[in-house]
């Protein structure tokens, strides 16, 4: 697995996880708010909790982030990193006089006087 990814995925499954305690503690505050009751002894828990894990993956994504996008770090091969791309690029590569044209392509059709 690429360099951070874990640390992404254990962030994305905490904030998953933290769905499970602030909507619930939010819904306690503000049904005890509607309907002038006390609000329930495990509400401040929960919204802490979930809070706590909220920070959990807020760190986790960052460290993520930290360790792929750092600089000085060592970079590793990529597959889709290709060392002739530039030489694909225009005004890149050997004269375009010594190579064949792209357009010299087999399947086009050529005109009567032989052109492409």
């Amino acid at each position: 697995m690429k360099l951070g990814i874990k640390q992404y995925l254990a962030g994305l499954v905490l904030l998953f996880v933290s769905t499970l305690f602030v909507p619930q503690a939010v819904s306690d505050f503000a049904r005890a708010e509607s309907t002038d009751t006390p609000v329930p002894a495990e509400a401040p828990l929960l919204l802490a909790i979930g809070l706590l894990i909220i920070l959990a993956a807020a760190a986790c994504i960052g460290w993520g982030y930290w360790l792929t996008h750092r600089v000085g770090g060592a970079r590793t091969a990529n597959p889709e990193d290709d060392p002739d791309e530039p030489l694909l690029r225009p005004g890149y590569g050997a004269d375009p006089s010594t190579e064949a044209s792209w357009r010299e392509n087999p399947l086009r059709r050529r005109d009567p006087d032989g052109r492409a």
